[in-house]
């Protein structure tokens, strides 16, 4: 087995969700309601699959609060992913990432990121400023120096957290069936396009036995990464005002892999699903 390929598929699960929750930044770059609040709490599963045998390799859990930050009032979105414990004789993963965005505007004012993958450690913070558009950012890989960088960015520039839960307070309404929409997404140190397509409306059986009335999507993913080249990742969200992934699925160079959610709290709206009768 591939526990390089294991670790890389592990930290790709929130990559992944954030980017499926990206969806139609191209034109709309703030919210004017919110569909998530304080204290909501999502946690997925990752399921990985090599042959006949499936193997629980991950979770990635997101929380969102009110706080103030340097004087300012913002939601403190944090997300973490990490293997399951049955493996990490073999590898362990934990990431983390934190983002504070200003309520009034909806603009990132500090973005963190913490890396552990085997031993291999990453730290990163990243600063926005609009007025000027460019991003300030520190990394610290390993034992090596802090390496300091300035990116010019574009109006409508967002971390990976405020970009993955700006999407859900988007109004999907103009979405057509069969649209293609193309997704600048970042992974390792370049820049991709990713083509979504909304496939249609769909009931989801998920593995905690609800089932959930969904919108469906897919997207062509990145070759060289973890991903054939061409292949589509299929995945589901829920229909309603919260717009939470529920299930996800893709093949890979090695296998396939699963996303289930299987735990929320704190949700805003009510959720989609099939009451039983």
């Amino acid at each position: 087995m591939c526990f390089h390929l294991l670790i890389r598929i592990t930290r790709w699960l929130c990559g992944f969700i954030c980017t499926i929750m990206t969806l139609l930044t191209f034109s709309q770059c703030s919210p004017s309601n919110y569909a998530f609040g304080d204290g909501e709490y999502i946690t997925y599963e990752l399921n990985y699959n090599l042959g006949p045998i499936w193997l629980k390799a991950g979770k990635v859990d997101f929380n969102t609060r009110l706080v103030n930050f340097k004087g300012t009032p913002c939601w403190l979105i944090t997300s973490a992913g990490r293997t399951v414990a049955s493996i990490e004789f073999l590898f362990k993963v934990r990431d983390s990432y934190k983002t504070w965005i200003d309520t009034s505007t909806y603009k990132t004012v500090e973005f963190q990121r913490y890396i552990f993958e085997n031993g291999y450690r990453l730290q990163n913070t990243s600063w926005f400023d609009y007025r000027n558009r460019i991003v300030l950012s520190n990394t610290k890989r390993n034992d090596d120096p802090l390496v300091t960088d300035t990116l010019r960015m574009k109006s409508c520039t967002y971390d990976m957290l405020s970009g993955c839960f700006l999407i859900r307070s988007m109004n999907l309404d103009t979405l057509r069936t069969g649209q293609l929409i193309p997704i600048r997404m970042a992974i390792d140190d370049s820049v991709y396009t990713i083509q979504v397509k909304l496939i249609g409306k769909e009931i989801i059986e998920n593995i905690d036995g609800n089932q959930y009335r969904c919108l469906k999507f897919v997207a062509t993913m990145v070759e060289g990464t973890v991903f054939e080249n061409d292949q589509e990742a299929a995945f589901w969200v829920t229909d309603d005002k919260n717009r939470i992934p529920v299930y996800m699925e893709a093949k890979i160079i090695v296998g396939y892999i699963k996303v289930y959610l299987t735990s929320y709290t704190g949700l805003k709206h009510p959720l989609a699903i099939i009451e039983s009768e």
